[in-house]
């Protein structure tokens, strides 16, 4: 008599799952869904932020003043600083050693999307802010190459791992995307 009981309410159980699924997927179908890009781009969406809140001291002296993203080349390391001199965001990056020189730029182009010289790779939120020898030199997501695998991990951001440009978590790529306008001065310290 248990076991008949108990095979009552499993199927209760089921259809009153079955009905709130129902109910869901008709909430769900009535919203509005964006436009799917066009352009054929392997789509890496940014990760939930990371828990522990960033340490937000070691801005490098002499790095500038205003609003501003600096960026250390020795310490792999960016900071975005608000024009009171307050940091707002640091996090690890992976960048090419001495590349671009010691100096202050300033943001002049950005893209959601785009790809390596030669295409083997893509990136997203590419945030172009120096010229190098044969390419624009930018803050941007890991890339991926053409079969979608990352070139690296997250856990290896903070080392030299890029060919020119500074490689960031999708996360923090698409912050600093928004956050940093054209004109947006760049500074890059040793």
């Amino acid at each position: 008599m248990t076991q008949m009981k108990l095979a009552i309410r499993a199927v209760a159980l089921c259809v009153i799952a079955i009905a709130l699924s129902l109910f869901s997927a008709t909430a769900i179908g009535a919203q509005e869904v964006p436009p799917v890009p066009t352009v054929p781009v392997v789509e890496v969406p940014p990760p939930v932020p990371p828990a522990p809140a960033p340490d937000m001291r070691g801005l490098p002296f002499n790095s500038g003043s205003g609003r501003r993203v600096v960026y250390s080349m020795e310490q792999q390391r960016v900071w975005w600083v608000e024009e009171d001199g307050s940091v707002v965001h640091t996090y690890l990056v992976s960048g090419r050693y001495k590349t671009p020189g010691e100096g202050t730029y300033s943001v002049f182009s950005k893209s959601r999307y785009t790809t390596s010289v030669g295409g083997g790779a893509s990136m997203q939120w590419m945030v172009r802010f120096a010229q190098g020898s044969d390419a624009a030199i930018g803050f941007h997501s890991i890339p991926v190459n053409r079969r979608g695998q990352p070139l690296q991990s997250e856990d290896e951001l903070g080392s030299y791992r890029s060919h020119g440009c500074v490689r960031q978590s999708n996360w923090n790529a698409s912050l600093l995307y928004e956050w940093a306008q054209i004109g947006t001065q760049v500074v890059v310290v040793k």
